[in-house]
């Protein structure tokens, strides 16, 4: 499909875009009122200058995969307006990019300490011991973080980097890293990085909104356009690339 031959008006009648962003906004807002004022916000976006951003579309990338962008584009538009651009307290920056890193991941994703480590480590942003680590983040634990407020301690919350799924979806992979040690957590975790990428469009967007999103198999489906039970066997599918390229380095289900 190329820009040409979208209808912006019949895209934004339908049942499915208005649930995607229904969906997204109430992932990023907990409170009622947000969540309307977003809704109505990207709304009236879609809407701006003739359907401008809609007609924007030129059809490099699959439609669904654009809307899912564009839409989460837009959201981001709107939390800045309403509570003013994000930014990394003065004492955690003059810390370093390792620092910064940390504070993002802490704070703004709500990952613990923990996970912060394994994932400079991984990028390759801290060259420093675990333990050299713990001592050097006590500034940044002391930083205001309105988005999460109690920051974790990582000896008190040893939980992995997949702790932001639904807790009715049970994930392989978040058991497997569970139990593995930190090395080889590391190493499983860029394996997992690695493998997400060499995915299709589509099969990369299924993995975020299930594993990163909070999303069910079916709402998921509804997202990308697909039947629940063809996104369940596609999702089953993508376990076993992940499992096969683990297997590769050493890392085998317990």
């Amino acid at each position: 499909m190329n820009g040409r031959m979208v209808d912006p008006e019949k895209i934004l009648s339908s049942s499915d875009l208005l649930i995607k962003i229904e969906t997204v906004c109430k992932r990023r807002f907990s409170a009622e009122n947000d969540q309307n004022e977003c809704y109505l916000y990207v709304i009236d976006s879609l809407k701006a200058d003739n359907f401008k951003r809609l007609r924007a579309f030129k059809g490099k990338s699959k439609l669904n995969t654009y809307l899912y962008a564009l839409i989460n584009s837009l959201v981001i538009d709107f939390r800045r307006k309403k509570y003013g651009r994000r930014r990394i307290p003065a004492g955690v920056a003059k810390l370093g990019k390792w620092a910064e890193a940390v504070y993002r991941f802490v704070c703004w994703q709500k990952f613990t300490f923990d996970d912060a480590y394994d994932f400079l480590r991984i990028d390759g942003l801290y060259s420093g011991s675990y333990i050299e680590f713990i001592k050097e983040i006590d500034s940044i634990k002391k930083a205001p973080c309105r988005e999460n407020p109690a920051f974790q301690s990582i000896d008190e919350t040893p939980e992995s980097s997949f702790k932001n799924i639904n807790a009715e979806i049970s994930n392989p992979l978040e058991f497997l890293i569970q139990k593995l040690e930190r090395e080889k957590r590391i190493q499983a975790v860029k394996v997992i990085r690695e493998t997400t990428v060499a995915f299709s469009e589509d099969d990369q967007l299924l993995v975020r909104l299930v594993y990163g999103a909070d999303q069910s198999v079916a709402a998921a489906a509804r997202v990308i356009g697909l039947p629940a039970s063809t996104a369940g066997k596609r999702l089953k599918n993508l376990l076993t690339k992940y499992r096969e390229k683990l297997l590769v380095v050493g890392i085998r289900e317990p």
